[in-house]
């Protein structure tokens, strides 16, 4: 089992710094989809309305990717600091949206900066933690952001006070901006990020070798994003609408049950650091597609208490796994934005699903909706067995090492071997790693 003791003083420093990321991370991403009754009444919105403005976000969250390529070629310290701060930036000007266009593309920033501050704290975590704490360590961190998403949850009543009172939630996001010192005098550079004389082309490292990983794990992510993006971005709207609950009974079950199942984070990546990545992915699927059609076809309490809980522990789960996984596969010259150009696939993924929503969700209901988009986990889940199994990888040993020692160097761009890191860290030598994956 893993202990306390298994964290270095690195790893501490590195998940105290990220937990006050995640955090912020956590409550400004979630305000879209917690907010969405009384936003979208507010505004005077449909739910295929809605169904466009989540489309629209998603869109402009694409150009997030920059954020990525700037990450892999100058360094992960700064893009990440830069995409934090825009978050609280682009909540505050949410909170004084006056027409849907303009809270739609306020929101649209706003998924730009949490797309980017995932996908580089993943890859700082996974380049920063040791090998056998990575994947439980990137489930604290999802476990953090949980947490503020539920802190977003439970502050909901101050929505129901007038009819504008939800843009207050929204500007609460601006309370992020005083971790902004914190951040900038103590989270250093990637003890794994090198800077290379040459830099190499995404596509050219896709030729050479890494596309047969590629290809399938942005089809996982594509497919799990077209479900849970819609899935679970109206769960509020299922309950007090479809359903007619009351406010306040909807969020009590939703804050116990999904406070229970956000444990699936901590599961998650303790089951993916024992027994890998690929079996902890399959199982969270299964998992989160059973109780998320669940959660959307039952009507009764009794019922959609165990749904909510099993959804939760799904991607709770499946959040840690993958995360690893993806940062084991490619390696460090193009490690961000290999998880920029997957993160953008999965962003079409949710925008296919909330495109399909909001073209048939108006006629054959909600449910009906979120059924259809699940068949595509099955699929997921056949794609998840042609990948290699990466536990245990050393990142920082991989990403040391001399080009033309490296497989992975190697087989990301023909002129590696004439071209090593400009510059390069002291630090200590990496203990062997418990389980050498195959190298991409």
């Amino acid at each position: 089992m893993t202990a306390i003791s298994d964290f270095t003083l690195r790893d501490r420093r590195t998940l105290t710094l990220m937990a006050f990321v995640a955090l912020v991370a956590g409550y400004g991403g979630s305000q879209l989809s917690h907010t969405l009754p009384f936003a979208r009444s507010a505004l005077d919105v449909s739910e295929g309305g809605m169904n466009w403005v989540f489309a629209t976000t998603r869109i402009m969250s694409w150009l997030g990717l920059g954020f990525m390529v700037i990450a892999d070629r100058r360094g992960r310290r700064l893009p990440f600091l830069v995409a934090f701060t825009l978050l609280p930036l682009a909540n505050l000007a949410t909170a004084f949206a006056a027409n849907p266009i303009v809270f739609a593309i306020a929101q649209g920033f706003a998924r730009i900066a949490v797309i980017a501050v995932a996908a580089l704290a993943i890859v700082i975590l996974a380049e920063e933690l040791t090998p056998r704490v990575r994947a439980l360590g990137i489930g604290i961190y999802a476990l953090m952001g949980a947490a503020g998403s539920g802190i977003g949850l439970a502050l909901l009543p101050i929505a129901e006070n007038t009819e504008q009172s939800w843009r207050t939630l929204f500007a609460l996001t601006g309370v992020g901006l005083l971790a902004l010192p914190l951040l900038y005098r103590f989270l250093g550079e990637s003890r794994a990020y090198v800077q290379y004389e040459h830099k190499v082309r995404f596509r050219t490292a896709l030729r050479s070798g890494l596309g047969r990983h590629f290809w399938p794990f942005a089809l996982i992510s594509f497919f799990i994003a077209a479900f849970s993006a819609p899935a679970t971005s109206f769960v509020m709207e299922r309950m007090v609408d479809n359903l007619q609950w009351e406010t306040g009974p909807a969020r009590f079950l939703l804050m116990v049950f999904s406070g229970l199942g956000a444990v699936g984070v901590i599961v998650g990546g303790r089951m993916a650091d024992a027994i890998g990545r690929k079996r902890t992915t399959i199982v969270a699927i299964i998992f989160g597609l059973i109780g998320g059609v669940g959660f959307y076809t039952l009507n009764s309490g009794w019922a959609l208490a165990p749904a909510i809980f099993l959804a939760t522990l799904g991607l709770g789960m499946i959040t840690p796994s993958l995360a690893a996984h993806r940062s084991e596969l490619f390696p460090t010259r193009v490690r961000a934005t290999a998880a920029g150009w997957i993160t953008n696939i999965a962003i079409g993924g949710s925008i296919t699903g909330f495109v399909a929503g909001a073209l048939i969700v108006d006629r054959v209901g909600l449910s009906t909706t979120i059924t259809v988009l699940g068949a595509g986990l099955i699929v997921a889940m056949i794609l998840v067995t042609r990948l290699p199994e990466t536990r245990g990888m050393d990142l920082v040993r991989s990403a040391r090492a001399r080009p033309h020692a490296s497989t992975q160097e190697s087989q990301t761009s023909p002129a590696s071997s004439q071209s090593g890191p400009t510059r390069s860290r002291p630090g200590p030598t990496p203990a062997p790693a418990p389980q050498q994956a195959p190298q991409p």
